[in-house]
């Protein structure tokens, strides 16, 4: 059988570092992986005497060869032209050799200028001070006794120098595009990490893909790949929109060939044709498929490409043949188990709608790659900017059609039996539920699709009832569903039009994999019900607690973000923690506590984040003391406190302490009571920076035993707790305190759970 995608050549090694006496050549760059490519390009183009190496290919040719490998190569990044090589040994004689060239054939005073540098080796130790040296080196010479000399400009300079400095070798080179070649000129709009054009003509290339054959991107993105594709199939060379506006590289040299530039041109534009074939693009995100449209229009391909507003689930091929080509979200941009169920969805989607076709996906070089559900016939490296990645290569053949009897439940007919396999029928073969069951081996577990569609209108009906509410309440972060359907253990909560869930560890029948595609798909569904980006969405796994519980660091990506309650603002951190920063449970506590502050002096133990110090400030408390072990929450409690104007440190502090030994410090001080104490405590806490561990259920009493001699005369002290099997020690610190249970009134409006926690108001004797 023929393979259906070419032989890929391994990857080159380096280029030999060169010798001041080798006559310097043209330079051709471009990404790991594509170098094959180039090569053939730059031969299509008139290249000679190819020298390949990582990135980098060395070729012999005129100057039209130079500008056509600017004009109509797709994957080179920069074609460079040689200007002179010298042997420089000191920093002196790098200036010196930089004077021999004859800037004044290059440059006008008027000009402006930019210089690169790439070392190796060598005698210095930054690129920058050696292209600062360079450009010195060419103002010198070219400053006028009036003091006029170009200038230095990053951005369109009319000269891009390259500077390439191994050992005591110095090449330096004029840039003959000026700028990087990925630029095709049809880019519009923004969306998260865009292809680069050059990746994306590299891709299609290493599928093999020639223009004729369909093409399908079911999570198009930008449209990147479908574009490059079209102006492929259209004969549209990759550098003839910036050549029309002839701002950039050798069209701004002073010895441009005008004649030769004019004819190659006019050929290229002769050249232009309607594209032959068929092009798709989706995607779910609409400002990806708007970008997709504009950039389209701009290449001038959009009358050739079907482009839709779609999840990649449901898009159908419209040929019995093709490419599928793609580049989907994955580890860097989602968490891995996430990035696994999408790449086993993809898998099962190109299974049971792409047969016939071919598929290459890019993907990520991680575990989750390895959960497509088919086996790559190759899979070549790439690199997509610094992320190492493989294309993946598969081939996808047809399913069997019916190759094992059909099995339907009927319950409305309990008697019916199963049909022999052998039995010659057109209809699919029947059993009844008990059958089917005992067929099974196990309980009948509904579908995917119909559990989504129960969970979509319950969130629809319950975001619809609790956004009014939180809106009349001034809440931004707000809980809209907790395990409200028991096959779905989900927990929902939405900051300010960002999506945070968590889901409870229990029992379940599915394998690692398809848990993972089944919360996907739910989290997936959340996002598209209450119309969130699925970029803005979180998940996190929430198992029987154990020592360091809700404290624990579970990622490193930072999604900070402010929201608003009770016209306070806060600071959230939907990714890091397995508990965002703000306990939305404890919202009504936290009125109380700002209800009882009025000129107290209050003190938050265990503070977490310090969001009770903060109600406490604003109810106007005339000191807040918030103590806990860890720095990073007490470097949060003090954001939240300058985010709400509570600047004055003396009256708002912070103590890095264990708060069973702050208590007891304290009462060794004899220092001033406080009137208000806030105590919500975790169940379970061992940190290296105590020596004994919290248990709440254990050391519960003695705390509050303690708090109690550092109360005035009718202080109060809010104490709660999240554990479920905890029993409070009432008849112990009934001798201290007055002890009213108050958990019905701490209970918000959107926590349908009665029991998320328990709360007492207790008042000292």
């Amino acid at each position: 059988m023929p393979d259906l995608f070419p032989h890929i050549p391994s990857t080159p090694r380096p280029l030999a570092a060169p010798t001041p006496d080798e006559p310097p050549r043209m330079t051709a760059r471009t990404l790991e992986g594509l170098e094959w490519i180039l090569a053939r390009e730059l031969e299509q183009v008139g290249a000679s005497d190819l020298r390949i190496g990582r990135r980098t290919i060395e070729f012999a040719g005129d100057r039209e060869t130079l500008y056509r490998a600017v004009l109509e190569s797709r994957t080179a990044i920069r074609v460079l032209e040689p200007l002179g090589r010298f042997q420089v040994d000191s920093t002196d004689s790098l200036y010196r050799a930089m004077l021999e060239v004859d800037w004044t054939e290059q440059l006008k005073t008027s000009d402006t200028l930019r210089v690169d540098a790439v070392i190796h080796d060598t005698f210095l130790t930054h690129s920058l001070y050696a292209a600062q040296i360079v450009k010195d080196a060419v103002v010198d010479q070219l400053r006028t006794p009036s003091g006029k000399r170009p200038n230095v400009q990053l951005r369109g300079a009319t000269l891009r120098l390259a500077l390439h400095l191994v050992g005591k070798t110095a090449t330096i080179f004029r840039d003959a595009a000026g700028r990087s070649l990925h630029q095709r000129g049809w880019r519009m709009g923004e969306v998260e990490a865009p292809l680069s054009e050059v990746l994306a003509a590299g891709i299609l290339a290493t599928a093999g893909w020639q223009p004729g054959e369909s093409l399908l991107d079911p999570m198009c993105g930008s449209g990147t790949l479908i574009i490059e594709a079209a102006t492929i199939a259209a004969g549209i060379a990759p550098g003839l929109y910036r050549a029309r506006r002839k701002a950039h590289g050798f069209f701004k040299f002073r010895d441009c060939d005008r004649p030769l530039v004019e004819r190659l041109l006019a050929e290229l534009e002769s050249n232009v044709h309607k594209p032959v074939g068929s092009f798709t693009a989706s995607d779910l995100d609409s400002r990806a498929v708007e970008a997709t449209r504009a950039c389209a229009v701009a290449a001038g391909v959009a009358d050739s490409i079907v482009i839709t507003e779609n999840h990649f689930e449901r898009v159908r091929p419209s040929a019995p043949a093709g490419l599928v080509v793609t580049n989907p979200p994955y580890g860097e941009r989602l968490p891995l188990p996430r990035a696994a169920a999408l790449f086993r969805r993809i898998g099962d989607w190109l299974v049971a709608q792409c047969g016939g076709w071919r598929a290459a996906i890019l993907a990520a070089d991680t575990p989750a790659a390895g959960q497509l559900g088919l086996r790559p016939l190759h899979r070549v490296l790439l690199f997509n900017g610094p992320i190492q990645c493989r294309l993946l290569e598969v081939e996808i053949r047809h399913r069997l059609e019916n190759p094992t009897p059909e099995l339907r439940v009927n319950a409305t007919e309990p008697g019916v039996q199963p049909i022999d396999a052998d039995s010659q029928t057109d209809q699919p073969q029947t059993l009844s539920a008990a059958s089917l069951l005992a067929f099974q081996g196990r309980r009948p577990l509904r579908s995917i699709d119909d559990q989504i569609g129960d969970f979509r209108r319950r969130l629809a009906k319950r975001f619809k009832h609790l956004s009014k509410w939180a809106r009349r309440q001034g809440i931004e972060a707000f809980r809209i569903y907790d395990r409200d359907i028991p096959e779905i253990p989900l927990v929902i909560d939405c900051y300010a039009g960002w999506l945070h869930a968590a889901e409870y560890e229990r029992p379940h029948e599915r394998t690692e994999i398809e848990h993972d595609v089944w919360l996907d798909k739910m989290i997936e569904a959340a996002a598209l019900e209450l119309g969130i980006p699925i970029g803005q969405t979180f998940l996190k796994m929430r198992k029987r607690q154990r020592a360091g519980g809700q404290y624990e660091k579970v990622d490193q990506r930072h999604a900070a973000l402010s929201v608003k309650e009770g016209g306070l603002e806060f600071e959230v951190n939907l990714s890091d923690y397995l508990d965002t920063g703000l306990f939305l449970d404890h919202r009504q506590t936290r009125s109380l506590v700002r209800a009882d502050s009025q000129g107290k002096r209050m003190l938050n133990l265990f503070c977490y984040t310090g969001s009770f110090s903060v109600y406490a400030a604003a109810g106007g408390a005339i000191e807040t003391v918030s103590v806990d072990l860890s720095n990073t929450y007490l470097e949060w409690t003090r954001t939240n406190l300058s985010k709400n104007g509570f600047k004055d440190a003396g009256r708002h502090r912070t103590v890095r302490d264990e708060s069973r030994a702050f208590l007891e410090y304290r009462a060794q001080r004899g220092e001033q009571p406080f009137d208000l104490i806030v105590v919500d405590a975790p169940t379970f806490s061992r940190s290296a920076k105590s020596e004994t561990p919290w248990d709440i259920e254990h050391d519960h009493a003695a705390l509050l035993e303690r708090a109690a001699q550092q109360l005035v005369p009718g202080g109060i002290v809010y104490f709660s707790t999240n554990f479920r099997r905890f029993h409070f020690a009432e008849q112990q610190l009934a001798a201290c305190y007055t002890i009213r249970e108050i958990t019905n009134r701490t209970i918000p409006e959107d926590f349908r759970n009665d029991r998320i926690h328990r709360a007492w108001r207790l008042v000292k004797k």
